[in-house]
Protein backbone atom coordinates (compact mmCIF):
# COMPACT_ATOMS: atom_id res chain seq x y z
CA UNK A 1 0.00 0.00 0.00
CA UNK A 2 1.01 2.93 -1.26
CA UNK A 3 0.17 6.90 1.14
CA UNK A 4 0.92 9.77 -0.06
CA UNK A 5 -0.75 13.27 -0.22
CA UNK A 6 -2.53 14.51 -3.23
CA UNK A 7 -1.41 17.31 -5.07
CA UNK A 8 -4.14 20.30 -5.53
CA UNK A 9 -4.22 19.70 -9.47
CA UNK A 10 -5.05 15.87 -8.60
CA UNK A 11 -8.22 16.94 -6.80
CA UNK A 12 -10.10 15.31 -9.49
CA UNK A 13 -8.86 11.68 -8.69
CA UNK A 14 -10.12 12.27 -5.57
CA UNK A 15 -13.61 13.47 -6.35
CA UNK A 16 -13.47 10.21 -8.85
CA UNK A 17 -12.97 8.33 -6.05
CA UNK A 18 -16.05 9.10 -4.11
CA UNK A 19 -18.32 9.26 -7.03
CA UNK A 20 -17.02 5.89 -7.77
CA UNK A 21 -17.50 4.69 -4.04
CA UNK A 22 -21.06 6.40 -3.85
CA UNK A 23 -19.57 8.63 -0.91
CA UNK A 24 -21.30 11.53 -0.17
CA UNK A 25 -17.60 12.94 0.63
CA UNK A 26 -16.47 15.95 -2.43
CA UNK A 27 -12.81 17.00 -2.18
CA UNK A 28 -11.81 20.48 -2.90
CA UNK A 29 -8.63 22.56 -3.79
CA UNK A 30 -7.59 24.28 -0.87
CA UNK A 31 -7.96 20.87 1.15
CA UNK A 32 -5.32 18.96 2.10
CA UNK A 33 -6.14 15.31 0.73
CA UNK A 34 -3.96 12.26 1.24
CA UNK A 35 -4.94 8.79 -0.55
CA UNK A 36 -3.86 5.11 -0.11
CA UNK A 37 -3.00 3.40 -3.74
CA UNK A 38 -2.95 0.09 -3.78
CA UNK A 39 -1.17 -0.81 -7.86
CA UNK A 40 -1.56 2.77 -8.49
CA UNK A 41 -5.62 2.73 -7.89
CA UNK A 42 -6.81 5.02 -5.20
CA UNK A 43 -8.53 2.70 -2.53
CA UNK A 44 -9.01 5.13 0.51
CA UNK A 45 -9.06 8.65 0.82
CA UNK A 46 -9.28 11.41 3.77
CA UNK A 47 -8.99 15.15 3.89
CA UNK A 48 -8.27 17.88 6.03
CA UNK A 49 -10.83 20.94 5.56
CA UNK A 50 -9.81 24.44 6.14
CA UNK A 51 -12.57 26.34 8.21
CA UNK A 52 -12.47 29.82 9.32
CA UNK A 53 -8.78 28.98 10.12
CA UNK A 54 -9.38 25.61 11.64
CA UNK A 55 -9.04 21.86 10.09
CA UNK A 56 -11.54 19.60 9.87
CA UNK A 57 -11.29 15.59 9.07
CA UNK A 58 -13.76 14.77 6.51
CA UNK A 59 -14.35 12.61 3.91
CA UNK A 60 -12.60 9.32 5.39
CA UNK A 61 -13.35 6.71 3.00
CA UNK A 62 -11.95 2.81 2.22
CA UNK A 63 -13.09 0.50 -0.23
CA UNK A 64 -14.97 -2.28 1.25
CA UNK A 65 -12.81 -4.59 0.01
CA UNK A 66 -10.00 -2.77 1.55
CA UNK A 67 -11.60 -2.12 4.81
CA UNK A 68 -10.09 -3.94 8.45
CA UNK A 69 -6.84 -3.53 7.28
CA UNK A 70 -5.92 -0.38 8.90
CA UNK A 71 -5.60 1.77 6.18
CA UNK A 72 -8.46 4.64 7.81
CA UNK A 73 -6.27 4.84 10.91
CA UNK A 74 -2.61 5.25 8.76
CA UNK A 75 -4.52 7.78 6.71
CA UNK A 76 -5.78 9.84 9.67
CA UNK A 77 -2.32 9.35 11.35
CA UNK A 78 -0.64 10.98 8.50
CA UNK A 79 -3.10 13.81 8.02
CA UNK A 80 -2.94 14.52 11.85
CA UNK A 81 1.20 15.39 11.08
CA UNK A 82 -0.08 18.34 9.11
CA UNK A 83 -1.33 20.06 11.63
CA UNK A 84 -1.45 20.81 15.57
CA UNK A 85 -5.25 20.98 15.97
CA UNK A 86 -7.74 18.57 14.23
CA UNK A 87 -11.51 18.97 14.73
CA UNK A 88 -13.88 15.80 13.85
CA UNK A 89 -17.30 15.64 13.35
CA UNK A 90 -17.13 11.30 13.71
CA UNK A 91 -19.98 8.93 13.94
CA UNK A 92 -21.64 8.23 17.21
CA UNK A 93 -20.38 4.25 16.79
CA UNK A 94 -16.72 5.11 15.31
CA UNK A 95 -15.86 7.10 18.69
CA UNK A 96 -13.52 4.54 20.06
CA UNK A 97 -11.61 4.57 16.64
CA UNK A 98 -10.74 7.95 16.74
CA UNK A 99 -10.22 7.90 20.54
CA UNK A 100 -7.40 5.09 19.74
CA UNK A 101 -5.74 7.59 17.38
CA UNK A 102 -5.63 10.09 20.02
CA UNK A 103 -8.85 12.02 19.55
CA UNK A 104 -10.85 13.06 22.49
CA UNK A 105 -15.03 14.00 22.74
CA UNK A 106 -15.92 17.10 23.47
CA UNK A 107 -19.19 19.40 23.66
CA UNK A 108 -20.27 21.03 20.74
CA UNK A 109 -20.52 24.34 22.91
CA UNK A 110 -16.87 24.19 22.88
CA UNK A 111 -16.36 24.33 18.83
CA UNK A 112 -15.10 27.33 17.13
CA UNK A 113 -18.30 29.77 15.82
CA UNK A 114 -18.32 28.06 12.12
CA UNK A 115 -17.46 24.50 12.61
CA UNK A 116 -20.59 24.85 15.81
CA UNK A 117 -22.69 26.12 12.83
CA UNK A 118 -21.91 23.44 10.18
CA UNK A 119 -21.86 20.28 13.20
CA UNK A 120 -25.36 21.77 13.98
CA UNK A 121 -26.22 22.10 9.94
CA UNK A 122 -25.28 18.11 9.70
CA UNK A 123 -27.51 17.10 12.99
CA UNK A 124 -30.58 18.87 11.71
CA UNK A 125 -29.90 16.56 8.44
CA UNK A 126 -29.94 13.82 10.88
CA UNK A 127 -26.59 12.57 10.76
CA UNK A 128 -25.61 10.72 14.15
CA UNK A 129 -21.97 12.40 15.06
CA UNK A 130 -20.32 13.67 18.03
CA UNK A 131 -17.43 16.65 18.14
CA UNK A 132 -13.63 15.53 18.73
CA UNK A 133 -10.54 16.70 18.51
CA UNK A 134 -6.73 15.78 18.47
CA UNK A 135 -4.26 18.62 19.97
Amino acid sequence: MDYSPLAPLKTPLANKFYASEKARAKARNNELIWVAKFQHTIVACAKLSPVDNHWLLTGVHVCSAYRQQGIAQRLITLLCQEQPIIYTFALSHLAGFYQHLGFQHIKPQQLPCELAQRFNAYLKQGRKIIVMIKE
